[in-house]
């Protein structure tokens, strides 16, 4: 036998893939996707309740079982979990358990699915780091259509991480530490940097700056380096009592942590998710106009309507805070409170920073007749009121005419 190959014998790698699919790695499997799910729901409950009681909102965070929840705890852990996973192999010695050995157990084949590759190259990893900042800022932070608005540029992202995965086979295993090859990585990765910027460009990043989002970057930096650090060094400790103890105190470090980071998330960079997306952007929302019958026209606020007198009553154009089973969320659009409208052109973007919150008005589903979501469009309303028919006199000819009434004052609606 050759030094340091390992004979794997074809009966025990058959054992072992046999027990990798018995039953209780699959309940250890679906038990960590629940954790995971778990995990994500709480998030993003915090992360809504959060952002909904800076508009004033309260009410909506009783209605505890959402799937918008699951899909904003993701996308809040996206972006840590991947970049962790990724660094962790970045940062990582060589792993212990040899390529070509069996996986006796679940245990070891995470570990060696997730540990990092040995003799892994720098730039491949840089670019996987960057492709997969790149897929999440588009994700969450682009407008609709951004991604193939932009598919040539993504195209230059997959050629660079290709072209280095190819290498190996094109110039052969003795050359691929080469100074030439190592120059021609470190070209891919400024090409693959190059067009990210290209196609994070319409992406406001300046605005996030200037808003606070370093708060989150530099506390999910923090919460990387403790974990890294937790992650690297053994617990120490002669007795099991001991080492417990060391594990609580990393949690209560790690824990806290964690909290902040999502509570930042939500005050700093959820509001830049536009809410198209589920976030809490407004500022590219399209507007939407709210009808309801004409029997609840005197219960409405007037500064709310279009016009009082008009049929059916309709609002002015709304931006849909939240929504729940019961009730709706609205704030007009035009609503900029003290700013002019060439300091604030765009008032949900006043909204967005914190310097202005608009007056909310929560409606009850039962008395809208229908939502008109506008899409860019313009809808108008331009039906009188319908007035009861006039009483009819007869006189003495036998001609009936109708009865004239007296002349009122037209009325004023005022609008705040």
């Amino acid at each position: 036998m050759n030094k340091g190959k390992i004979a794997i014998d074809p009966k025990a790698e058959e054992k072992s893939v046999k027990g990798f699919l018995e039953w209780e790695h699959v309940e250890t499997a679906l038990k960590l996707f629940a954790l995971g799910v778990g995990l994500a729901y709480a998030t993003g409950y915090l992360v809504v309740l959060t952002f909904l009681n800076e508009y004033g909102i309260h009410e909506a965070g009783g209605e505890v079982f959402k799937l918008r929840y699951i899909y904003v705890g993701a996308l809040c852990l996206a972006l840590p979990v991947v970049m962790a996973c990724i660094l962790q192999g970045l940062f990582s010695g060589s792993h212990k358990i040899p390529a070509d050995a069996p996986a006796p157990t679940f245990r070891h084949f995470l570990g060696r699915l997730f540990a990092p590759a040995e003799n892994m190259p720098v730039p491949l990893l840089l670019m996987l780091v960057n492709l997969s900042f790149v897929f999440y800022c588009i994700i969450a932070f682009g407008r609709p259509g951004l991604f193939a608005a932009k598919q040539m540029l993504v195209d230059f992202l997959y050629a660079p991480l290709l072209a280095t995965l190819f290498l190996r086979l094109i110039v052969g295993k003795e050359k691929l530490w080469s100074r030439p090859l190592i120059f021609v990585r470190w070209v891919l990765v400024l090409v693959s940097v190059a067009a990210s910027v290209l196609i994070l460009k319409d992406i406001d990043f300046g605005s996030m700056i200037r808003e606070r989002a370093y708060n989150y970057v530099a506390l999910l930096t923090l919460l990387f380096f403790f974990v890294y650090r937790f992650t690297k060094w053994p617990l120490l400790g002669s007795v099991a009592a001991e080492r417990n103890s060391r594990l609580i105190v990393r949690l209560m470090v790690l824990g806290p942590l964690f909290v902040l980071t999502v509570l930042s998330f939500a005050h700093v960079v959820y509001n830049h998710i536009p809410s198209e997306k589920g976030g809490g952007d407004f500022s590219w929302a399209t507007d939407s106009v709210i009808c309801f019958s004409d029997s609840n026209r005197d219960s409405l606020p007037q500064g709310l309507l279009q016009n009082a007198v008009l049929f059916p009553v309709c609002t002015v154009p709304v931006k849909i805070i939240e929504e729940t089973g019961s009730d709706i969320y609205v704030a007009r659009s035009s609503d900029r409170g003290s700013y002019s409208e060439k300091d604030a052109p765009n008032p949900a973007a006043l909204w967005r920073s914190g310097q202005y919150y608009p007056v909310v008005f929560q409606i009850n589903h039962d008395v809208i007749s229908n939502v008109i979501i506008l899409n860019r469009g313009k809808v108008e309303i331009v039906s009188q009121v319908p007035t009861s028919p006039q009483p009819k006199t007869t006189d003495e000819s036998g001609q009936v005419h109708p009865q004239t009434a007296p002349k009122s004052a037209p009325r004023k609606i005022h609008h705040p």
